[in-house]
């Protein structure tokens, strides 16, 4: 996950706090910085929920970009 980014377009997206984002992905806070720590991976559900606020290419970047090789 490119942490950064996830951040940034939330953000220009609106959510503008880890609780609202939090939220947003459809899990707790504390959920949520186990996520974004990489100590946790993303559900496909939690992708999902992103993809359809940011949009599919975006949500790609942010989850799968750096694996592409």
């Amino acid at each position: 996950m490119d942490r950064d980014l996830f951040e940034y377009e939330m953000k220009k997206a609106g959510y503008r706090t880890a609780k609202s984002r939090a939220e947003a992905m459809g899990i707790k806070l504390s959920a949520y910085h186990r996520r974004i720590s990489g100590r946790c991976e993303c559900s496909q559900t939690e992708i999902r929920k992103i993809a359809d606020i940011l949009g599919h290419e975006l949500a790609w970047r942010i989850f799968f970009g750096k694996e592409v090789s």
